[in-house]
């Protein structure tokens, strides 16, 4: 029987959240509210909890939620100050207060609960009663949205749930009766809708080896990538030759002329710093990649690995080469794997390559042009 602090509480909450909260709260709005304050009292009379401890959870479930008329994120810490002040002018124990809130402490995602009653309330917080998964998902998500700005696209949005209920638990078996079977059916759901937008990588059939397309097509994008691996590092060398010219040359004239113009210090010092970086990211452009030089062999049949490139076997012994490389043989799959996996890492590797040269020209350039504006601001102003 609902006690009557619990009554007036009711009363107070359902006021609180119909004033302070907005059409946007549409998830934690008054409906999830008393749907948790039912479920905690429907798990608490399964476990023959006494009127003391279902006072509790009835008001530590009104109240858990009530923070979110002030704040968004950090609301738990909100809800408790609202309880606490409303249950003192109830004039409720200090200690049972503490208990409420211990209870509205323990609904914060990541804090594990260790009492029953902890247990009861955390699983409550989830409970699937009342709308339809779907409906607070996009709840949520718009929740998310307007008040924490995290915009999320159908498939991360999708990856997010999955991610959420396959390490999500319920913590008493009386919630995972209820409960259980909603969620492995939303579970087969997320995950359905999830392949279809992101497919598993293993269950592609590429079928290189069986089309001249597609054979033809790969060859011709490697050897373009290739060609334009050759053209990215001629460029970066052409930056290295003729920025160390102008280091060699350019700076020793610049410097020879400092005592009769001091001022001439200022566009020497911007010359050798564009120089200086320049050269630097002309290097990182050309540098090798970073190579480990060994394949674990369990990795192949899976198409993670790519033994056709040498930097992936130049540390392995002959035998393992071998067995490597008969695993990659064996099948079609295999094969067409290690050629996907030779152009997506080649492409990354160029990718960063011409990202260096872009910032070692953008460097050259504007640098160029401070050196030139620098000499004519001397010129013009009579200091050169």
């Amino acid at each position: 029987m609902q006690s009557q602090v619990a009554k007036n509480a009711e009363t107070y909450v359902i006021e609180l959240l119909k004033a302070g909260l907005t059409p946007n709260h549409g998830y934690h709005d008054l409906k999830h509210t008393l749907s948790v304050r039912d479920a905690s009292q429907e798990l608490g009379r399964r476990y023959l909890l006494g009127d003391e401890d279902l006072e509790l959870l009835e008001l530590a479930g009104l109240f858990h939620d009530t923070g979110f008329t002030k704040v968004y994120v950090g609301h738990e810490e909100v809800s408790q100050e609202i309880a606490t002040a409303f249950l003192q002018k109830e004039q409720v124990p200090a200690e049972r207060i503490a208990q409420v809130n211990r209870l509205i402490e323990v609904t914060t995602v990541g804090v594990e609960p260790e009492l029953l009653l902890e247990k009861i309330i955390k699983d409550a917080d989830f409970n699937t009663n009342g709308a339809t998964y779907d409906e607070k998902s996009a709840a949520l998500r718009k929740e998310l949205e307007v008040f924490n700005d995290q915009h999320f696209t159908e498939e991360g949005w999708l990856k997010n749930g999955l991610e959420f209920w396959e390490s999500h638990r319920f913590y008493t078996g009386e919630a995972q009766a209820l409960y259980g079977e909603a969620k492995r059916k939303t579970l087969k759901a997320l995950k359905k809708a999830y392949e279809k937008i992101s497919p598993n990588i293993e269950d592609l059939d590429f079928a290189i080896s069986k089309s001249k397309s597609a054979q033809m097509m790969f060859k011709t994008t490697l050897r373009n990538q290739i060609d334009l691996t050759n053209i990215a590092d001629n460029k970066a060398n052409i930056m290295l030759s003729i920025n160390s010219l102008l280091i060699t040359i350019g700076i020793p004239m610049l410097g020879s002329n400092l005592k009769e113009h001091p001022n001439l210090v200022y566009p020497a010092v911007v010359l050798l710093l564009t120089c200086i970086l320049s050269i630097v990211f002309a290097t990182l452009a050309t540098r090798p990649v970073k190579m480990l030089g060994h394949t674990d062999l369990t990795t192949i049949d899976k198409g993670r690995s790519n033994l056709f490139f040498f930097g992936n076997f130049f540390k392995m012994s002959r035998e393992d080469y071998m067995k490597g490389l008969m695993l990659v043989m064996q099948t079609e799959e295999n094969i067409d794997m290690s050629i996907v996996n030779d152009l997506y890492f080649l492409g990354r590797t160029l990718g960063n390559k011409y990202h260096r040269l872009r910032i070692t020209y953008q460097i050259f350039m504007f640098g160029m042009v401070l050196t030139v504006a620098t000499f004519g601001m001397l010129y013009l102003t009579g200091n050169y």
